[in-house]
């Protein structure tokens, strides 16, 4: 008996070919499907390009620290602000810092007021030093700090585009950290009238720290 009538001269041996035939080409299918599965499971590691549904989880900190000025006085005020006081994957949005104080005893012309300057020398990303002055009648003065530029906390839909670009897009680079400081110094505007006015104001400062994570969700291809 030859070699094929061994492999095909009976019902049992015609089976286990076609059984054999079906493995061979059924495996290697099943482990390309479940390959691609596996990379979009993960979050798309790889950077292969897809479509995404972009969310985004933000965190607004105040932190405020008051002290007693007199006339002519200045107080410098600091802020620490390292990845200990962000949790995982945490990035900075942007960062306000208001200085406010309130006259209540001279009447309405005869308020003071205060001088405020920022020093940025201490926080990375290259942010530049700014000045402003207000009345104490609340908010005096109010600096504005974007770390990551375009970042709203909108959610949005992306294509064709990968999960690292995502997140490079809203990675604030380290930008932001450091020290934080203002200077603020008062001007006492008294009225000869209101002899009992006092000559000194207590002053604010209040650092709002807006944080983000960044949560991507693929979406299944129409």
């Amino acid at each position: 008996m030859d070699l094929m009538q061994k492999l095909f001269g009976t019902q049992r041996a015609i089976t286990m070919v076609v059984v054999s035939l079906m493995f061979a080409i059924a495996f290697p299918a099943y482990f390309s499907v479940m390959g691609g599965m596996v990379e979009v499971m993960d979050g798309g590691s790889s950077g292969a390009a897809g479509n995404w549904q972009v969310n985004f989880t933000t965190t607004v900190s105040e932190i405020s620290d008051s002290a007693m000025l007199s006339d002519g006085e200045t107080n410098e005020w600091t802020y620490e602000l390292d990845r200990t006081n962000l949790g995982d994957d945490e990035m900075i949005a942007f960062v306000n810092i208001t200085v406010s104080c309130n006259d209540n005893d001279d009447g309405p012309i005869f308020t003071d007021s205060v001088d405020a300057e920022t020093d940025m020398s201490g926080v990375e990303g290259g942010f530049e030093d700014d000045a402003g002055s207000g009345n104490c009648n609340g908010d005096a003065v109010d600096f504005s700090y974007v770390v990551t530029p375009d970042w709203s906390g909108t959610p949005y839909i992306v294509e064709d585009v990968s999960r690292n670009d995502i997140l490079a897009k809203w990675d604030d680079g380290g930008d932001g950290t450091g020290e934080w400081l203002c200077s603020v110094t008062l001007e006492v505007n008294s009225s000869p009238v209101f002899v009992l006015a006092d000559n000194d104001e207590e002053v604010t400062v209040t650092w709002t720290v807006t944080t983000y994570t960044v949560e991507i969700t693929a979406m299944a291809n129409e």
